[in-house]
C-alpha cells in the first residue's frame, strides 16, 4: 500500500487512472510528455484550470456564452428550466421537446408526442440525475460546482420531419491558427455511426469500432458558416469540441466538450497521435 501512495505522489494522475488507461488503450499514460490526443485530454484534466470550462460545461449557463460569442439566433429555444420538473409542467409545453439535466451528458429524453410519452417516468429519471455527480471520478473537475438544473429545449427537426445530424467540430487553436477535424454522428437515434473528416473533408482511416465507418461527406447548406462559428466558440481554448446542428441551413448550438470520451476512446495509436500532434498544450 505504501508503494502505491509513493507512486501516486511521484507520478501525476492516479494509479487507477493509469491502470484504466493502459487496459483500454494498450499503452502507458504519460503526463510529463503527453503526445497523443487521449494523453493530452488527461493532461488537461490534471493541470488546466481554465474557469471557462465550468461555465461552458453548464448546459444552462453556456447559453449566455454562446449568445455573446455568436448570437442568440443560434441557440435552441429554451422552453423551461428549474431545480426539478414535474409531469404537469411537461404536459403544459407544446409537443416536440428534449428534457435533460444541465450538469452531465445524459441520457436525454425526447418527447415527440407527449400523449404517447410516459412523462412521469421521464420526470423521475431526470430528477434522479440531479442527485448524482457527473464524471468526478474521471477527473473532469469542471462538472463539480455546477448548480444542477433541469432544462427543456425545443426538439429540432428538418423540413422532412427528421432529426438533424450532429456535427462535432474538433477545433485545435494554436495561438489563433485553427485546424478543424470533423466528427460526424449519423443517425443518432436509430443506427448510430461515426466518421472523422480531415480539413479537406476526406474521411480519416480511423476504424475503431464497428460503428466507425468511412463515407463521403455531403456539405449541408451554410457549412462554411458552421466552421466559422465553431472556431469563434473555441477561440478561448487551445482545444475544444464544438457540437452544432444544421436544420435546413439554420445553425444551432449543441454543446462544448473539453474531454471527449474522458480521454479513453480506443483509437488506433497512429490516429491518436495524429490528433495529438494538432493540439498545442498551454504551459503549466
Amino acid at each position: 500500500m505504501l508503494f502505491y501512495h509513493l507512486l501516486n505522489r511521484l507520478l501525476p494522475g492516479s494509479i487507477g487512472t493509469r491502470i484504466r488507461f493502459y487496459k483500454k488503450l494498450s499503452y502507458p499514460l504519460s503526463l510529463k510528455n503527453p503526445k497523443t490526443y487521449n494523453e493530452k485530454i488527461h493532461w488537461r484534466k490534471e493541470y488546466d484550470k481554465n474557469p471557462l470550462f465550468q461555465v461552458c460545461a453548464d448546459k444552462l449557463l453556456v447559453r449566455d456564452y454562446v449568445k455573446e460569442k455568436i448570437g442568440e439566433e443560434h441557440l435552441i429555444p429554451l422552453l423551461y428550466s428549474g431545480d426539478n420538473v414535474n409531469p404537469d409542467t411537461l404536459h403544459s409545453l407544446p409537443d416536440g421537446y428534449v428534457v435533460k439535466a444541465n450538469h452531465n451528458s445524459g441520457p436525454v429524453f425526447i418527447v415527440d408526442n407527449k400523449e404517447e410519452s410516459d412523462l412521469d417516468e421521464i420526470c423521475f429519471k431526470v430528477n434522479r440525475q440531479l442527485k448524482r455527480p457527473y464524471a468526478t471520478k474521471n477527473g473532469e473537475w469542471w462538472y463539480k460546482g455546477i448548480p444542477r438544473k433541469v432544462i427543456v429545449e425545443k426538439l429540432l427537426k428538418d423540413s422532412s420531419g427528421n432529426l438533424p445530424d450532429d456535427y462535432k467540430f474538433c477545433v485545435f487553436n494554436r495561438n489563433g491558427e485553427y485546424e478543424v477535424v470533423l466528427l460526424m454522428a449519423y443517425d443518432r437515434h436509430s443506427n448510430l455511426s461515426f466518421t472523422f473528416y480531415d480539413e479537406n473533408l476526406e474521411p480519416v482511416p480511423s476504424q475503431v469500432k464497428d460503428n466507425f465507418v468511412l463515407r463521403p461527406f455531403k456539405k449541408p447548406k451554410n457549412f462554411e458558416l458552421m466552421v466559422e462559428l465553431a472556431k469563434k466558440l473555441a477561440e478561448d481554448f487551445d482545444f475544444c469540441r464544438v457540437d452544432l446542428y444544421n436544420v435546413d441551413g439554420e445553425i444551432y448550438f449543441g454543446e462544448l466538450t473539453f474531454a471527449p470520451a474522458g480521454g479513453t476512446e480506443a483509437y488506433p495509436y497512429e490516429f491518436d497521435r495524429w490528433m495529438g500532434d494538432k493540439w498545442q498544450l498551454p504551459k503549466r
